[in-house]
């Protein structure tokens, strides 16, 4: 039995809808592009209520890296 832990789980999802929204140009600002991402890659996720916290995770997670691309570029 292979389960994977639910964090892990959700960390891969948001990691590989920020993939597909650079790639496909989409806005992480714009629910109708969460849409989107969601019907492509993970259908079965894609009722408003998981549009919006998606969202948000998809907003937190774009902030977290472009705060650490600052971060590097500071150290040097």
């Amino acid at each position: 039995m292979d389960t994977k832990d639910p964090t892990i789980e959700k960390t891969e999802q948001v990691i590989n809808a920020l993939s597909y929204a650079h790639e496909h140009n989409l806005d992480i600002q714009n629910k109708d592009d969460i849409r989107k991402i969601l019907e492509v890659i993970y259908p079965e996720h894609s009722s408003e209520e998981e549009v919006e916290v998606f969202m948000k995770l998809l907003q937190e997670a774009n902030a977290l890296i472009e705060k650490d691309i600052e971060r590097r570029s500071n150290i040097n």
